[in-house]
């Protein structure tokens, strides 16, 4: 899929007219442009509000690299968006696909979710849709989330975005070896020299805009270079330190703890498809607080919640125009997930390729 510029002028099919007219005609562009221009937040229900603070708690799953300071962040936040008094209890999770697995295991069992939501990735929510525990919202109308942020049958909705592009240490890398495309990374220079990471589904995405063949052809390229294995910490570690000059797909969460060290190291920004992991949230059915896990769910979608986890994550969404992420891919394509090729490849290409780059 590729981003378009957008353009400043907006096509509205009326005819310019003169005075008084004039400046309502103005006034009607202004209002359309905002409407069209920024996702624009619809109160929920007060019965909705009143059933959720009546719960008064919301069981959480989410990121291990959370803290206590930033769950009363959320919480604060999330109360005063909505003027309730709710307990946020969460559980940091560093395997997202074994507790996924273990809410899909249970309910098969009949046993009901431990979790009201679980703040992962759209793949993990796939499995979720698959086993029939994601519940049908109307998430435009509740919360004015985009329509192309919508997934899973509404069970769900892509409320951030992860993104994942070729990282280059700043200080041995320079000029014309800066890549500039995917292919670039293969070059003779960085032979043993590139570090290629246990997230092997990145390939598997990139195969969802290149095809499978194409992508084959260059993870088996990729693996004759003799690549260094490892975790993408593990890796970006390498490369700050110079052992490695290129890792060849690194996440925003760790070019963040890169900045933060003030470490040699930066995206190949040029290289075209960028890849993103969806963010993705939806009330889990059967949960314990259904009310309050709908409305934690909506709050993310306002601007206080977008701004809160860009702060926390520094991640943002795609589809909100004006968010960091949103700027960073006018332009260029991307590639998001569909979900057939979600439930029929992802898992079939990222096993193929990791068997090719030797994890599997």
């Amino acid at each position: 899929m590729r981003i378009k510029q957008k353009r400043a002028v907006l096509a509205t099919g009326l005819t310019p007219v003169v005075g008084w007219q004039r400046i309502l005609f103005s006034a009607l562009l202004f209002v359309l442009a905002f409407l069209t221009g920024a996702m624009v937040f619809a109160a929920p229900p007060k019965e909705v509000i009143d059933a959720a603070n009546k719960e008064g708690e919301l069981r959480l799953y989410w990121t291990s690299t959370a803290t206590d300071t930033w769950r009363q962040r959320f919480q604060d936040a999330f109360n005063e968006q909505f003027g309730t008094n709710i307990t946020i209890k969460d559980t940091r999770g560093a395997d997202w696909a074994r507790d996924t697995t273990k809410v899909v295991a249970e309910s098969l069992a009949g046993q009901k979710p431990v979790w009201d939501l679980m703040l992962t990735t759209e793949a993990h929510h796939n499995d979720l849709y698959q086993a029939g525990l994601l519940v049908h919202h109307d998430w435009a109308k509740l919360f004015g989330v985009p329509p192309q942020a919508v997934m899973f049958n509404a069970g769900a909705y892509a409320f951030a975005h992860q993104v994942a592009l070729p990282e280059y240490n700043t200080d041995l890398v320079k000029g014309p070896d800066i890549p500039r495309k995917w292919e670039d990374i293969l070059k003779p220079k960085f032979n043993e020299k590139i570090g290629v990471s246990t997230a092997t589904h990145h390939w598997a995405r990139l195969s969802q805009f290149w095809g499978d063949e194409k992508t084959t052809q260059f993870v088996t390229r990729l693996t004759a270079m003799k690549p260094r294995l490892g975790t993408l910490a593990d890796l970006n570690q390498r490369l700050h330190i110079g052992e490695i000059l290129l890792v060849a797909t690194q996440i925003d969460n760790f070019m963040r703890v890169s900045k933060i060290r003030k470490a040699p190291a930066s995206w190949a920004e040029d290289c075209d498809p960028v890849l993103l992991q969806s963010i993705t949230v939806g009330p889990i059915k059967g949960g314990p607080n259904p009310n309050a896990a709908l409305l934690f769910a909506g709050f993310l979608a306002t601007k206080k919640g977008q701004d809160l986890f860009q702060e926390f994550q520094w991640q943002s969404s795609i589809f909100v125009k004006g968010s960091p992420y949103w700027k960073f891919v006018q332009g260029k394509d991307v590639v998001i997930l569909k979900e057939d090729f979600m439930a029929k490849e992802l898992q079939r290409r990222t096993d193929k390729y990791g068997a090719i780059l030797g994890y599997r």
